[in-house]
């Protein structure tokens, strides 16, 4: 029941609960703690997760598995505590895989940590260099940080590690004709005209004071 609330945003009475376990007599286990923590880091309860996590480390003798470290990375992430999220997985007692890498890379983007957010992207495409969500999120730390040089190097080295990958396209129908778009091409008889049109539009967009979201 707690790790089902959990899971519906009900913390506080995830929380709750888990009182009136202990209270009754019960002793929590692993998975008990998987919801306790699972409570806290969607609520962004950062105070009450440190609290629970020692409480079933120092006072249960529950040595963390990857999903209690999960959801203290992505709580203190979510805070932007980046710092103590980085710490904390260098001190895991299981080697932490790269879901939980790329969770402080989101973090990094979110809250601006360009020089934390590049050494983490690297470490990641470096443990996984097929996966191109690695480049795009370092790509669009950079991009967020204005170093356009670097978003130019990444994008060029993703295109290099992962030639063989099927490029995104998308269809429309116009006039009872069929078009094909495929990102990045410029092979489509209109492509000089499109191009024009998307670059009026950004320049539309920025006179307004409106920015894109890069990524």
């Amino acid at each position: 029941m707690i790790c089902g609330l959990a899971s519906h945003d009900r913390a506080k009475e995830a929380l709750t609960l888990f009182q009136r376990f202990i209270d009754e007599g019960f002793r929590p286990v692993n998975v008990t703690f998987v919801g306790v923590l699972n409570a806290c880091s969607r609520a962004g309860l950062v105070g009450e997760g440190r609290h629970y996590f020692k409480l079933m480390v120092d006072g249960y003798g529950i040595q963390p598995e990857m999903e209690h470290y999960g959801c203290m990375v992505d709580l203190l992430a979510r805070a932007g505590l980046v710092d103590d999220a980085v710490r904390l997985i260098e001190g895991m007692t299981v080697a932490p895989d790269p879901v939980m890498w790329a969770t402080l890379l989101d973090a990094c983007k979110l809250h601006g940590y360009a020089e934390m957010g590049e050494k983490i992207g690297n470490k990641l495409i470096e443990l996984d260099p097929t996966h191109d969500g690695h480049y795009v999120q370092l790509a669009g730390i950079y991009a967020k940080a204005r170093k356009w040089e670097d978003v130019i190097r990444i994008r060029g080295l993703m295109s290099e590690k992962i030639a063989s990958k099927v490029a995104g396209w998308s269809l429309i129908e116009v006039q009872d004709r069929v078009h094909r778009f495929v990102a990045g091409d410029r092979e489509h008889e209109c492509s000089s005209d499109i191009y024009k049109m998307l670059e009026t539009i950004g320049l539309r967009i920025a006179e307004a004071g409106l920015f894109t979201k890069v990524s």
